[in-house]
């Protein structure tokens, strides 16, 4: 009898169970009738880059100018050397413009610009930066006289000279604030006297003036002539440039972006500059490049050892170090209708991420292209995604954009099958298109996403 009720329960419960799972298929079949129908639309879904395999892009990364050794087949896009003022101008009015050209072409080369400091004095005694003409009258070593008004003049000759060859030289960008204190730093660690706040402010302007059009980089220690620099308007903003990543108070410039907000938010607007000095700690170096989101790291040369050096537990901080630097951009999709119609309006919804920290600098148009057979564009607009502003105002990594852009179809499209493509190229067709994080480029920089039919009469 017992036996009988326990099978006469587990029955019933059987069948509760059995009501209960029909019902909720019942309520997905209700809800999928009632869901909104997606098949309008396709999206296409790129693979990405692995975030341990670099890309090589203009005004980001590593930069070496000294005689370490850098990682193995890394991408050095960006160029940059220092020189003392003799190197460039060994006797009064003869300038050593070979120094400039071969660097500016080694960056040309690799898809970047080039960028220069000119150093007044150091900190080598036995090594000069002043040519003998000039120190015979303002003083040399590590006591110049900054104030002498023949130092001026000859600063101004100097800019001109580069001027005139160089400031519409597309190869020449991304300069370093120069002929003040030691190192052309803006500091006197060196030694001797400061130049007055005065003649920084005039110094500041006659470099302004020799390249109206070219970026800039100023150095934090005179908060004045930081601001006065930072402040002036400038078709490409002046971005800010740091010493000592790596060391705990990045050679005092910490103060100073901690305490400026118009320095500490400056990545929003221009690149931020750091080098290591001598002997840096790799993990400090790393935290600072993201909370500053820095843009370019140079080598100091010889602040760091060669890349073959160090342990392996340091060389892969150095190069988290080098990839965490500026932007890497990815396409993660693409939506547009399924049916697009010659002569008829095309939404196209992208959504993209910065997994790095600072946005790009440059100007670079996103286009989006359709492409036939022979991979010729038959048809492209620009995509309203500026690349310049930050994907959020935090930027801690991993950021997300999506972008819906309407576009009208020309009537010239013939019928048929195409390429839907995505190409970033530089507004001033100097740097070759931009490198996305996402796997099938083509030799002309440009991502083919997947295939489209077009046609001239809607189904």
């Amino acid at each position: 009898m017992k036996i009988q009720k326990m099978r006469s329960r587990t029955a019933v419960r059987f069948l509760i169970v059995l009501s209960v799972i029909s019902l909720i298929f019942f309520l997905i079949t209700i809800f999928r009738q009632h869901t909104p129908n997606n098949s309008n639309t396709v999206t296409f879904s790129p693979s990405t880059i692995p975030a341990t395999t670099e890309i090589g892009n203009p005004e980001r990364g590593a930069q070496y100018y000294g005689s370490e050794d850098p990682p193995p087949s890394y991408p050095l896009v960006q160029y940059s050397h220092r020189w003392c003022w003799s190197a460039i101008e060994p006797s009064e009015g003869n300038y050593n413009f070979r120094l400039i050209d071969d660097l500016a072409a080694t960056a040309k080369a690799h898809g970047g610009s080039f960028g220069w400091r000119i150093m007044p004095e150091n900190d080598h005694a036995d090594e000069p930066c002043l040519p003998t003409y000039l120190s015979n009258v303002v003083g040399g070593g590590n006591d110049v006289d900054f104030d002498n008004p023949y130092y001026l003049e000859r600063v101004q000759a100097m800019l001109n000279a580069l001027s005139q060859r160089y400031s519409n030289d597309p190869r020449i960008d991304l300069l370093d604030m120069s002929y003040e204190g030691c190192y052309g730093e803006w500091h006197n660690f060196c030694g001797g006297t400061e130049m007055s706040a005065k003649n920084r402010q005039k110094l500041i302007d006659m470099q302004y003036d020799a390249f109206p059009t070219k970026r800039f980089f100023m150095f934090t220690e005179y908060k004045d002539s930081l601001n006065y620099a930072l402040l002036a308007a400038r078709t490409k903003p002046t971005g800010v440039r740091i010493d000592c990543l790596g060391e705990r108070t990045l050679g005092g410039a910490r103060e100073q972006l901690q305490n400026n907000a118009l320095a500490y938010e400056r990545w929003k607007v221009a690149p931020l500059y750091f080098e290591y000095c001598s002997k840096p700690d790799f993990a400090m170096a790393l935290k600072d490049i993201k909370q500053y989101h820095a843009s370019l790291i140079g080598d100091g040369e010889g602040n760091i050892n060669s890349f073959g050096s160090y342990k392996t537990a340091t060389q892969n901080l150095i190069l988290q170090n080098y990839r965490a630097s500026g932007y890497r951009f990815e396409l993660n999709s693409l939506t547009l209708p399924r049916e697009l119609v010659a002569g008829q309006q095309v939404q196209m919804t992208s959504q993209w991420k910065n997994v790095n920290y600072a946005p790009a600098y440059a100007q670079w148009n996103v286009m989006m292209q359709l492409r036939n057979a022979s991979n010729q564009v038959v048809w492209q607009e620009k995509s309203t995604l500026d690349l310049r502003v930050p994907f959020s105002d935090a930027s801690e990594g991993n950021d997300v954009k999506t972008v819906t852009d309407t576009f009208t179809l020309p009537t010239t499209i013939a019928d048929g099958e195409y390429s839907v493509t995505v190409q970033i190229v530089h507004a001033d067709a100097y740097y070759p298109p931009l490198a996305l994080a996402i796997k099938g480029r083509q030799t002309d920089g440009s991502y083919p996403l997947g295939t489209m039919t077009v046609r001239h009469d809607a189904k």
